[in-house]
């Protein structure tokens, strides 16, 4: 991709230089820098939806005019006013590039304002109106495992392919069924609204004890209101499980949030069950891109590491962690 094939869709000022920075699971991004500012351009994988697409752009324009305590990435519309374009037959995607840079997952003050942030942008996310089309739509709720793995998978087979120990398999096997079994009673008591279901470190920007950006919406839909708490609980102390020093962050985080937005009590309650529900999920959508040849074994084996581990500290913690939950509150 060059200079030339982006300004037949953006008008972007001459010199123009290209920087790769990082890969995700559905897209390339890179930085552009022109004398006017920089840019950053999204690549979007083969196998990623063009609904989908729509979807998370669509989610993102509607910020533009909102007022919020940090930037989302907006997309810039093409000279024809489209959220992206296809250029060499790859969906790609413009926006300003915001300020910043990923905070570590120690720092407490940086926790507490990654935790207000995430309650902010739930609140907003919940006064949006996005209507889903057969053109237009989001991954779907994180219960809906088996369309999440993007093809028909038996996790049993798969998991049987994978050099893992017997008893690695039959708890993830485990975990697995009784997610499934759980789920329904979730999402018929609990909260439901758009959220962006991938709040972790990677997809926060900050500067000091500031969140200036949040990044990343490809997963946005509707689901769970808690999940994302759930999500970042989980992955923010990464490396500090049993530890003892994962409750500091823990507790940082959870209070940050619930300074901004209320749950209820069931929500609180449900932490533990929702931790699992995202990991299922993640199990889910990982070996359909295993089975597809999307991912390696090695990737695959990574993900699968850090389950286990969050599951073993959760079967120690669990109820540790609704008592924490409860004294969040203001």
């Amino acid at each position: 991709m060059n200079g030339d094939e982006l300004r037949q869709f953006w008008s972007i000022p001459e010199p123009l230089s290209f920087l790769p920075i990082t890969q995700g699971v559905n897209n390339l991004t890179q930085v552009i820098e022109t004398p006017a500012g920089s840019y950053i351009l999204r690549s979007y994988r083969a196998d990623r939806a063009l609904e989908q697409i729509r979807y998370e752009l669509g989610v993102l324009k509607r910020f533009q005019g909102r007022i919020l305590p940090f930037q989302v990435p907006i997309p810039i519309p093409t000279m024809t006013g489209e959220l992206f374009a296809v250029l060499s037959e790859t969906v790609v995607s413009l926006s300003p590039r915001l300020p910043g840079s990923p905070p570590p997952n120690d720092n407490l003050e940086q926790a507490y304002a990654a935790g207000e942030a995430l309650a902010q942008l739930v609140k907003a996310l919940a006064e949006l109106q996005v209507e889903i089309t057969s053109q237009i739509a989001p991954f779907p709720p994180s219960g809906d495992f088996a369309v999440w793995s993007g093809i028909p998978i038996i996790p049993a087979n798969l998991l049987q392919d994978l050099p893992l120990a017997k008893e690695e398999r039959e708890q993830l096997l485990r975990i697995v069924e009784e997610t499934q079994a759980l789920s329904p009673s979730l999402y018929q008591t609990l909260p439901r609204q758009i959220i962006h279901r991938d709040y972790d470190q990677s997809n926060i920007l900050m500067e000091g004890n500031s969140v200036t950006g949040v990044l990343d919406f490809e997963f946005c839909g509707p689901d769970l209101r808690v999940l994302d708490l759930a999500y970042a609980l989980s992955q923010w102390p990464s490396g500090l499980w049993n530890t003892g020093k994962e409750w500091a962050i823990i507790d940082a985080f959870g209070k940050g949030y619930l300074r901004q937005q209320d749950l209820s009590i069931v929500e609180l309650e449900a932490l533990p069950l929702v931790f699992r529900l995202r990991a299922t999920t993640s199990l889910f959508f990982h070996l359909g891109r295993f089975a597809q040849g999307v991912e390696t074994a090695e990737e695959i084996l990574e993900r699968i590491q850090e389950t286990l581990t969050t599951e073993a500290w959760l079967q120690i913690h669990a109820q540790e962690l609704v008592r924490h939950a409860h004294r969040w509150r203001p």
